[in-house]
């Protein structure tokens, strides 16, 4: 019997996959030569956001963290909350000219190969900016380095931490001098064949920042701190569930091959659907097999809040707990994410415009600047 090429995909892929993978897991060390937060001096090491809230200014450097920490709010409780999503940590620079322009050489957190070079500054709100792929037991591990002055590597490169990938910078949305500084993310690739189905726009190939789901480099760079390497499976098992969604499934998800340690059971290629959980962030942390069957995706569970679900779920989750269903950007969002070669071959390229999603990556600078 003759397979054909969609039949062999996920063999393929699978075989790639673990012929690639690295044996030993990463020590993570900071980009820069601010190392502040490994001395437990966060204002040193965080660049601030400016922030007006209830008519009082403020500069807070946990805006410069990871995670829901931008555009604050209130909550039924009275409670400050935040519902603005930073996909990544945004580093200070330590040196600087007369005139404020920042010094600070960028290198590569680990070991890894250069696998995207964006030099110019008007394409992305990353600015320029630089991708480097590391290999580990559980996969390919990406690290992206934006707001850059300048790059000064090439696609294919191989680089080790003592290598310069650019200087320190202000390039990108909304930034300016005072407030230079890199934008740090890890993250894993949400699926090998993003280019297919993604904006006309995209300009980045599979290195769009919406195709890269970004987790909390911090929690990382602090794991590392006494030379112990970092691993991302032990990781993610320590991440908080939010939400739950059940997709139906036709054929081995590409995000599940390529980081089998998500799959929690037997390995099932093509289960009648797939339950995916999920952090506040969107970041998914674990996958199981599902018997039902269905022809969209749905919330199965979400974690209740004293606020809309949309206001502590990068948008992705709408209403309460009870009545969760996914919005249109949370429908896009998983759809891409399980999306089959074959239906990115047929797909329609999404729209430029990304309902309160920015155009080309999860990370831009806040509203409250």
């Amino acid at each position: 019997m003759k397979l054909s090429p969609i039949a062999l995909w996920p063999a393929a892929w699978l075989c790639l996959s673990l012929f690639a993978r690295a044996e030993t897991d990463l020590v993570y060390r900071p980009p820069t030569e601010n190392d502040a937060l490994l001395r437990g001096d966060n204002e040193g090491f965080f660049m601030y956001c400016d922030r007006t809230f209830e008519d009082v200014h403020t500069q807070p450097w946990e805006a410069g963290t990871y995670g829901l920490v931008r555009n604050p709010f209130r909550d039924y409780n009275k409670e400050v909350r935040y519902s603005r999503f930073h996909e990544g940590i945004d580093i200070k620079p330590l040196r600087r000219t007369a005139d404020g322009t920042p010094l600070d050489e960028v290198r590569p957190v680990a070991p890894g190969r250069v696998v995207h070079v964006c030099s110019r500054t008007g394409l992305s709100n990353y600015g320029r900016y630089v991708v480097v792929a590391h290999e580990v037991p559980e996969g390919t591990i990406y690290s992206l380095y934006a707001h850059l002055a300048r790059t000064d590597v090439e696609v294919g490169q191989v680089v080790g931490t003592g290598n310069t990938l650019g200087i320190l910078g202000y390039s990108g949305a909304g930034i300016n001098r005072v407030r230079a500084h890199c934008h740090l993310e890890l993250c894993l690739l949400m699926h090998s064949q993003y280019d297919r189905f993604a904006p006309k726009s995209n300009k980045h190939g599979i290195y769009n920042g919406l195709n890269l789901i970004g987790f909390n480099a911090a929690d990382a760079l602090l794991a590392c701190k006494d030379g112990k390497p970092f691993s991302i499976s032990e990781y993610f098992s320590t991440l908080r569930e939010h939400y739950r969604v059940r997709v139906p499934c036709s054929g081995p998800i590409d995000l599940l091959v390529r980081y089998p340690f998500l799959y929690k059971g037997s390995w099932d290629p093509c289960p009648p659907s797939v339950d995916i959980a999920f952090t506040a962030e969107g970041v998914p942390i674990a996958a199981w097999p599902s018997d039902e069957r269905l022809s969209t995706p749905k919330v199965i569970s979400c974690e209740p809040m004293p606020t809309y679900q949309q206001n502590c779920t990068c948008n992705r989750v709408k209403n309460s707990s009870r009545d969760a269903t996914l919005t249109v950007s949370g429908l896009r969002y998983v759809n891409n994410m399980v999306r089959l070669p074959a239906e990115a071959d047929s797909a329609s390229p999404s729209p430029d415009g990304h309902d309160a999603e920015p155009t080309d990556e999860a990370d831009t600078e806040p509203n409250e600047e």
